[in-house]
C-alpha cells in the first residue's frame, strides 16, 4: 500500500510505542464508526504477533515504529494475538438464537488463534480443535485456551532454552474490535430487562469476566486493546 502512488500514506505508527508504554493491562477506545479503529487493531497485530516477525521489514521498515524498535525502546512480536471481531457477529432479533451466534462467534475466532499458533503449542491443529475446544460452551473454551498458552510459555520459559520460538514471548495480546457492536443491538434504554435476562446478555458478561480473571496467570493475558463506541456496554462487566 504504501508504494502504491494512488494513495497518499500517513504513518501513525508512532502509536504503537505509546500505547505499549501506557500502565495498563487493559485499554478501551472509543470512537465514533469508520474512525480507524480496526486499522489500528490490524497495526498492533501485525506488529505484536510473533507469527509476523519475518514481515516487519516489508510492513515496518523506516516508518516511524522503526526508530523506537533500533532505540530498543520496543520489540516486535512479543505476543500471540486473540482477536475477536464483535461487529462480525450474526445477528437477529430473536435473543436465544443471537446468544447462538455469539458462542459460535467466538469459537470461530479461538480456532483462528489455534490456526496461527498450533505450531507453537505442540500440537497438531485437529487434537487442539477437538481436545481444547468444546462446541458447546465458548467460555469454557476460552479459559482451556488461555490455560494453555500460560502453561505452554512457562515450560518454555523455565527450560532454559533460549533458542525456542517462544523464548522471548510475554503471553496473549488481546484485541476486541467493536466490542459493544453486539450488544447494541439489543439494549433498549427504555426498556433494559429483555436484554438483561437474555442468555446473550450472560454469555457476554461470562465473556469479560473469563477474560478478567485469567489476566493474572503469569502468561496469559497480558494486554488488552478493546475498541467500541460507548463505555455502557462494558460498565456491569467490570
Amino acid at each position: 500500500l504504501r508504494g502504491n502512488k494512488r494513495f497518499a500514506y500517513f504513518d501513525r505508527t508512532r502509536y504503537v510505542s505509546v500505547l505499549d508504554s501506557i500502565d495498563a493491562r487493559a485499554i478501551l477506545f472509543l470512537r465514533p464508526r469508520r474512525f480507524g479503529k480496526s486499522l489500528t487493531l490490524s497495526m498492533l497485530q501485525h506488529f505484536h504477533g510473533i507469527q509476523h516477525r519475518d514481515q516487519y521489514d516489508e510492513l515496518f521498515q523506516d516508518l516511524d515504529i522503526d526508530k523506537d524498535v533500533k532505540g530498543d525502546k520496543i520489540t516486535p512480536g512479543e505476543y500471540m494475538i486473540l482477536k475477536f471481531n464483535f461487529s462480525a457477529v450474526n445477528r437477529t432479533r430473536d435473543l436465544n438464537k443471537a446468544a447462538q451466534g455469539l458462542a459460535v462467534s467466538i469459537i470461530r475466532n479461538l480456532k483462528g488463534f489455534y490456526g496461527d499458533y498450533y505450531s507453537y503449542l505442540g500440537e497438531s491443529l485437529g487434537q487442539l480443535i477437538s481436545e481444547r475446544i468444546d462446541q458447546g460452551d465458548a467460555i469454557n473454551s476460552l479459559a482451556n485456551l488461555v490455560q494453555l498458552v500460560n502453561r505452554t510459555l512457562w515450560e518454555v520459559k523455565n527450560g532454559g532454552d533460549k533458542k525456542h520460538p517462544l523464548a522471548n514471548v510475554k503471553g496473549i495480546y488481546l484485541l476486541a474490535d467493536e466490542y459493544d457492536a453486539f450488544s447494541n443491538e439489543y439494549i433498549d434504554p427504555h426498556n433494559s430487562q429483555p436484554w438483561a435476562e437474555s442468555d446473550a446478555s450472560s454469555l457476554v458478561k461470562d465473556f469479560w469476566a473469563t477474560v478478567k480473571d485469567n489476566v493474572g496467570l503469569p502468561y496469559s493475558i497480558q494486554k488488552c486493546f478493546i475498541t467500541g463506541i460507548s463505555p455502557l456496554s462494558l460498565a456491569d462487566n467490570t
